[in-house]
Parts: C-alpha cells; sequence; structure tokens
C-alpha cells in the first residue's frame, strides 16, 4: 500500500512562513491498495489539495474513513471537489453519534446555515454512506482490509489498522494515553507488528502535565506503544498549532534519541510525505 499525508496539524490550520516544512492543513491521510482503491482517512483541511490531484484521474471513486467529526477533521469535506462532479463516487464510512448519522452530522451541522452556504443536496457525485460500530473489519477491496477500534479522546474517536498481508499501517490521531509507559489494549491491538504507526504526538513531554484529559498524547507514549507492538517506526502526527517548524524539528530530533536507544525509528510527518508499506 502507498500512504500519502496531506494534513499534518491538529486542532486548527495555520499559514504563515514558519509552518512551511511540516505543513499548516488539518488532519487528511490518502491510503492507496495495491489494487488502486483510494482510501482517504478524516476531511481536514488537506483533503482539498486531495481532491483536485485524485480528479485528475477521473472518474473518481473514493473511501472516506471518519475518525470523529471533531471540526478539524471535518472541516474540508465542503471543499472535497470530487464529492460535486456527477459520475463520482465517494462512500463516506463513520459512527453514529447520539441519533445521528454521518449524513446528518455532515448535512446538518457541517453544510447548512448557518455554518455554510452550500448544501450538500448540491453534490452531484454518488455518496455511499456506511456506518462504523465501536470495533469492527471493513472489506475494501480484494487486498486490503481495515479493522477499527475505540481509542481514548473526549466524544469518542477510532483508530485504524491497514493490512495488505505481511503489511500493515495503523493510524491513531488524537489519542490520549492513560499511562505513558503502559500502552492500553487497543491501540497496542491495532499496532501489532505495524511497518508504521501514526500516533498523535502534539505536546512534548513537558507540555503534557498541563493539558491532561484533552485527547491528545507524546511522542514518549508512542514509542513505549511502538516497542510493545514489535512495530518498526514511529511517524508523530497531528503537530500542535502552536510549534512552528523549529518546534518541531526539536520534537523530532528528541523523539528519534529516544527511538535509537529502543532500536525502533521516529519521524515527523509532513504534507506531501509519501512512502509505501
Amino acid at each position: 500500500m502507498k500512504v500519502k499525508i496531506w494534513g499534518t496539524r491538529g486542532s486548527i490550520a495555520v499559514s504563515n512562513q514558519r509552518y512551511h516544512k511540516f505543513g499548516g492543513n488539518t488532519t487528511c491521510i490518502q491510503v492507496t491498495s495495491k489494487l488502486g482503491t483510494e482510501i482517504i482517512v478524516d476531511s481536514g483541511s488537506g483533503i482539498r489539495d486531495l481532491g483536485s490531484a485524485l480528479m485528475m484521474n477521473s472518474p473518481v471513486t473514493a473511501h472516506l474513513l471518519y475518525t470523529h467529526y471533531h471540526w478539524d477533521h471535518i472541516q474540508g469535506f465542503p471543499f472535497f471537489v470530487p464529492a460535486f462532479i456527477p459520475g463520482n463516487t465517494v462512500h463516506i464510512y463513520g459512527q453514529d453519534k447520539g441519533t445521528e448519522s454521518v449524513r446528518d452530522i455532515l448535512e446538518n451541522r457541517l453544510m447548512s446555515p448557518p455554518n455554510f452556504p452550500v448544501p450538500m443536496s448540491v453534490m452531484g457525485a454518488s455518496l455511499k454512506y456506511h456506518r462504523l460500530k465501536d470495533r469492527g473489519r471493513i472489506e475494501i477491496d480484494d487486498s486490503m482490509t481495515i479493522s477499527y477500534a475505540p481509542l481514548n479522546h473526549p466524544n469518542g474517536v477510532l483508530g485504524f489498522r491497514f493490512e495488505e498481508g505481511e503489511n500493515v499501517f495503523t493510524f491513531l490521531t488524537d489519542i490520549e494515553h492513560t499511562d505513558e509507559t503502559i500502552p492500553d489494549k487497543e491501540p497496542l491491538a491495532l499496532s501489532q507488528g505495524a511497518k508504521a504507526v501514526a500516533y498523535d504526538s502534539q505536546y512534548t513531554p513537558e507540555e503534557y502535565p498541563s493539558r491532561v484529559n484533552w485527547g491528545h498524547s507524546t511522542y514518549v507514549a508512542g514509542l513505549n506503544l511502538v516497542k510493545a507492538a514489535n512495530a518498526e517506526k514511529l511517524l508523530l502526527i497531528h503537530h500542535d498549532p502552536g510549534h512552528d517548524d523549529e518546534a518541531i524539528e526539536e520534537i523530532e530530533e528528541e523523539a528519534r534519541k529516544m527511538a535509537d536507544d529502543m532500536d525502533l525509528e521516529a519521524e515527523a510527518a509532513f504534507e506531501g510525505m509519501e512512502f509505501t508499506v
């Protein structure tokens, strides 16, 4: 499978010259199976550029998975061009929240007045909705299986495990550890044997004590998870909007030092990053 990062930022998008290296768009990643199936995780502001790239090969069929519906993870959906074009198909996967489905949340909360002037009814693509449970599996195509399970975050969030044979990529955004040393069972199970684990490393170990219960984690907890799961690499994601390029470079350097001591790899995600698992 191929993975490309289109949005690395958490909480809110940022834009100035100090955010050039790692990017300022909020969460959006693209996973392409070896059979060519296009999978998107979250529609943060990064999905706008992803949509433009997908339109270079029409018609578009894409599978959009939602970890959760906090603003930074859905705000780009109204600007996802493929959803407006007849002949395209977008499968949308998400959990119900109370009595509201993923469709209700996008249509009634995101794309409706006074929040947004353009209703979902003008989207010309075929939008197909799929309800996700607390945990389960999604069979995307004959080569890829996706497993998902709940993580620790206000209002709930899902983590995803992408598998093609022995090749595994795990995506764990908006997760808060309950113990920085001992991983929780759900992220541990999702990360077992992964080639790479993308993990919410929004805070430094020094920042975290003043942000307990805010729903985010540190590279220390991420590396301990990777080690316990017999995985290979930590990918730091969901960068704090207050961390500019210089700050993230310093965090990455500290993470790499710790990773070297643990015989692991660590790298901070940046917009445009591509890799094969």
